[in-house]
């Protein structure tokens, strides 16, 4: 009795394990599937033609084996030997062409020679245009993802990572679809070849079928097993690796300041070891099937000749046509199944990749700013904040019950220990975020119900960390936008910066240089300030902007952002209070909270929070 709960046991947790593997195994293929048709959606028309090519590419290569074996059996001069299923296609070839047998042939396989080649470089260029078209999509739909996605998701996500998704990772998407197009273009071939071999002989068949089963099952061991695991740890490793340049490059000036290159070369070489020992094990792996499948092969056909001759010993020579069609059909599978044993294994380790993309592209944390449908034309009233409250996760609240009007047409200024939350309502104002709780009323409208794109494009925003790329002023100016020269120009003169760049040997044309290296701070600052301006904004936006900039760059910078905002609605946010002494009305901000408010002056006289930064910053 024990013996037997001891053996129901044993049986039930054995089904259990194996029920456990199929599942996993069915819910991997679903998957794999799934991201497969993601991918290939909307390109039916090409996968069509790709089945079709397919078919007769292998359709061709059998008919080569086909007229190998009368080819053979004429060149011995056999007369007896033949093959049932074939005879009524060779004597319909005989009766129909009146030349020598073997030129009959010969002739016959040249043509289907030439229709292979044609069909090969068919489907080959089918399969290249449909891998164009996939990459084209895929890479443009990340970057609509990337455009589409809340300024959240560049916060919590590493510059790296964000740019292996755009750069990388859509390269593997094109090796892995070049690959899976070649394994399925082989495998029809290697179908119909098998087929034909059926007719010629069941037991030579028999004997390739079972060596190429044999070694398709230790490649998709090597390939699911092996090759996956060292994709997905190459993919973090180049990850890495990219994040470590990038790193670098942004921070060159303060490496460079502390001496502290040698610590990211260090860095770099870990993510450079890790990646290249991954690539090692994965390269030595790639090169086992084919040398695996040479010894296959030469044994097969050692097999084949042993098993014809036992079987056929009396008449042996009639066999050597059926053993040269054979070793035909064989080079035919050999490089095919090489290559899906090389492919597959390539396919493996670029599989991470599409998964990647594939849950990058179907995430939709990032996509929770919702866009509203009024336009935005022109600011007609205050901007308020009303019992606006922020927060990024469940208990940590960065803004609550805050209150603050910015007034038309007037210089409203917010100030605050760092850290107080001054930047998160910059934020919030040019909606990265949404608020948690209360609402922000434009001219009595929540921001919210407006289009972001007109409304952002009312707003002129200049941040501390001013963004040039290598490209002329004029075009950093413009930004995107489509200006005329007049335009720019007006607006570089109300920025304080027409007279600098006039005296440029090439003038507005000047190339700015990578993140405006050929430019000083306050020269950067000024040409965002005109970028700012020449959108004719409503709003004037001025995030800390003269808070890295030396005494005589921020005056000059000041004056430009006194002479703009005196007709235009603007919000400071300022580090340096000496700054927004002229301001109508100051915030001061605490904690996520408005703890007091008023003119320079009256602030003053109140000698609260204002008064202690004030002093403080003096």
């Amino acid at each position: 009795m024990t013996e037997q709960i001891i053996h129901h046991g044993y049986g039930t947790g054995l089904m259990r394990r194996v029920r456990k593997y199929l599942s996993r195994k069915v819910e991997r293929i679903q998957r794999a599937f799934g991201i497969l048709q993601f991918y290939s959606r909307g390109f039916k028309l090409h996968l069509s033609a790709l089945v079709v090519f397919s078919i007769l590419l292998g359709l061709m290569e059998t008919f080569q084996i086909v007229l190998l074996y009368p080819i053979l059996n004429a060149s011995f001069d056999i007369q007896d030997a033949g093959i049932p299923f074939f005879e009524p296609l060779y004597n319909v070839v005989r009766n129909v062409i009146d030349l020598p047998e073997v030129v009959t042939f010969c002739l016959l396989f040249i043509v289907f020679v030439f229709l292979t080649f044609l069909a090969t470089i068919t489907y080959r260029m089918i399969s290249l245009k449909f891998t164009r078209a996939v990459i084209v999509r895929t890479k443009g739909s990340v970057f609509d993802k990337l455009k589409g996605s809340d300024y959240r998701y560049f916060v919590e996500n590493k510059q790296g990572d964000i740019l292996y998704n755009v750069v990388t990772s859509p390269g593997k998407i094109k090796t892995f679809l070049d690959y899976s197009t070649r394994i399925f273009s082989d495998a029809v071939v290697i179908f119909t070849v098998l087929i034909a071999l059926l007719f010629m002989s069941p037991t030579a068949m028999a004997i390739l079928l079972t060596g190429g089963i044999g070694f398709i099952v230790i490649v998709r061991i090597i390939g699911n097993r092996v090759s996956y695991f060292i994709g997905k740890v190459q993919l973090r490793s180049i990850s890495s690796e990219n994040a470590v340049i990038s790193q670098y490059v942004q921070g060159l000036r303060q490496i460079r300041s502390v001496n502290a290159d040698d610590y990211w070369k260090k860095q770099y070489t870990a993510a450079l070891r890790n990646y290249w020992d991954k690539y090692v094990r994965y390269k030595f792996t790639e090169q086992l099937p084919m040398t695996l499948l040479n010894a296959v092969f030469f044994s097969a056909i050692a097999a084949v000749v042993i098993a014809l001759y036992y079987i056929h010993q009396d008449r042996f020579l009639y066999v050597i046509p059926l053993i040269g069609t054979f070793a035909f059909s064989a080079l035919k599978i050999l490089p095919r199944l090489s290559n899906i044993g090389s492919h597959n294994m390539t396919m493996m380790d670029a599989y991470p990749d599409l998964e990647r993309i594939y849950h990058f592209l179907s995430d939709s944390r990032y996509s929770t700013i919702g866009n509203g449908t009024v336009e935005f034309d022109a600011l007609t009233t205050d901007i308020v904040f009303e019992n606006v409250g922020f927060r990024y996760y469940e208990g940590q609240n960065l803004i609550e019950e805050l209150n603050l009007t910015i007034h038309k047409n007037r210089v409203t200024a917010l100030v605050g220990h760092s850290g107080s939350g001054k930047s998160t309502v910059i934020s919030l104002l040019l909606r990265y975020y949404d608020v948690s709780s209360g609402r922000i009323l434009i001219n009595g409208i929540d921001m919210r119900e407006y289009d972001i794109a007109t409304f952002l494009g009312k707003i002129g925003y200049v941040s501390q960390d001013t963004f040039i790329y290598n490209a002329s002023i004029r075009e950093n100016i413009a930004f995107g936008g489509e200006y005329t020269d007049k335009q720019i120009n007006a607006a570089a003169e109300r920025a304080n910066i027409h007279t600098f760049i006039a005296g440029l040997p090439r003038g507005y044309d000047t190339i700015a240089g990578d993140q405006g290296l050929k430019l000083s701070g306050g020269e950067k600052q000024r040409i965002a300030i005109a970028r700012a301006l020449v959108r004719d904004p409503e709003i004037l936006v001025l995030d800390e902007a003269t808070s890295n900039l030396d005494n005589e760059s921020e005056a000059i910078v000041q004056d430009s952002i006194n002479r703009v905002s005196e007709t235009i609605t603007t919000f400071i946010v300022a580090h340096r209070l000496s700054t927004i002494r002229r301001a109508d009305t100051i915030y001061v901000m605490s904690r996520g909270r408005i703890v007091e408010s008023g003119s320079h002056d009256n602030l003053m006289n109140m000698r609260g929070r204002y008064y202690e930064l004030y002093e403080s910053s003096g």
